[in-house]
């Protein structure tokens, strides 16, 4: 059945969007939002955030779209967004498994298509653009909460109030039909989460026992998330959202668990920015050059990278790459300290322990002399 031709109940489309608004002080600030539309009465739901969307904050969006339709489609249309997808390798995806838990729990069926395929998600980016003009575009920002709500009246009154120009009829008036169709949600039951930190080993202890977590470039006693559903053990990097570590919850006490195949997320970080920058050749010349001049800590600078990526834009990474290219200094070191020195230092402290942001404040200003005389 063609795309655009969905019965009611069976199709949504989702993405992601961002936009800069001014305060009331002329101060710029830019939101993230979540969108969600029904494919066949195009009835919308959109959801702000302050912070880009990780995989927990898109769980919640998703929490949120399905009490505001009051049910779930049987399918969902998605980018192969970080968010929700570790790699894609000829059509073998590995997902999050937060989301892949989330998915299951939820009981619908997942669709990926590639970024900006107008032709398969069309309908979720007609959205994003209509919420960019519609209600963003002039307003002031006034604070996240109040955004949201004045979101829902938008939505009401507007996005779902008013004739589309495709289907000539008004949202809300074919979702009474859509409705009847979809599929009730039961509550999503979140985890317990606990933040704690490991030792110089690398293990974490939790409820009396011991585990031991593939810490790679991270500093003793950074504080990770654990989460913890009765059945499974999460381990995560607070700053990033980045799986550390997976293991099964037991009754028992006094145990030491060990990692099983530590090198799984050093191959996962690898396979994350190879998937990142694939459409950049600079990028996998870099780190094809990483790897012959760093091989014994390639995995550590691995790590590193992945971890830039969400902080910094992808003009920003390939700014600095072209700079460890021409240096012949190809390592994630010298690329963060030269991003320090180009775009500034703010960022760094957000996800760099004291110690670690100190030294590459001492490479940036060298840098920074090299380059400025």
């Amino acid at each position: 059945m063609p795309r655009d031709i969905s019965p009611p109940g069976y199709e949504a489309q989702a993405d992601f969007g961002q936009y800069k608004l001014k305060d009331m002080y002329g101060r710029t600030v830019r939101v993230y939002f979540f969108c969600m539309v029904l494919s066949y009465s195009r009835m919308k739901y959109v959801y702000f955030s302050p912070d880009p969307f990780t995989t927990q904050t898109a769980i919640k969006a998703h929490n949120y779209a399905f009490q505001y339709f009051g049910g779930r489609p049987q399918t969902i249309l998605y980018d192969l967004d970080r968010v929700y997808v570790v790699s894609e390798n000829l059509g073998n995806i590995i997902f999050v498994p937060a989301f892949e838990e989330y998915v299951k729990r939820i009981g619908y069926s997942v669709s990926l298509c590639r970024p900006r395929d107008p032709q398969s998600k069309g309908k979720v980016e007609e959205v994003i653009g209509y919420v960019k003009q519609s209600f963003l575009e002039g307003r002031v920002y006034t604070g996240i909460d109040s955004l949201n709500s004045a979101a829902l009246a938008w939505l009401d009154r507007e996005g779902n109030g008013r004739v589309h120009t495709v289907t000539r009829k008004v949202p809300r008036d074919m979702f009474i039909e859509e409705q009847k169709q979809l599929f009730h949600v039961k509550p999503y039951s979140e985890v317990s989460s606990t933040v704690a930190s490991f030792d110089s080993n690398g293990v974490v202890s939790y409820k009396g026992n011991r585990y031991q977590i593939d810490v790679g470039v991270m500093d003793a006693h950074q504080r990770i998330r654990i989460e913890d559903d009765g059945k499974i053990l999460l381990f995560y990097d607070t700053d990033t959202n980045e799986l550390l570590a997976k293991y099964p919850v037991t009754e028992d006490t006094g145990q030491i668990f060990k990692a099983e195949g530590k090198n799984n997320r050093n191959r996962v970080s690898h396979a994350l920015i190879k998937q990142y920058f694939a459409e950049h050749e600079i990028a996998q010349e870099f780190i094809r050059r990483m790897e012959q001049e760093q091989p014994k800590y390639f995995n550590s600078h691995c790590i590193r990278l992945n971890r830039m990526t969400k902080f910094y834009s992808m003009e920003q990474m390939l700014d600095g790459i072209r700079y460890c290219i021409e240096t012949e200094r190809c390592n994630a070191y010298e690329l963060l300290a030269y991003i320090m020195y180009k775009h500034g230092e703010q960022i760094a402290k957000k996800f760099l322990p004291n110690q670690q942001y100190f030294n590459h404040l001492t490479r940036s200003k060298e840098i920074r002399r090299e380059i400025d005389g």
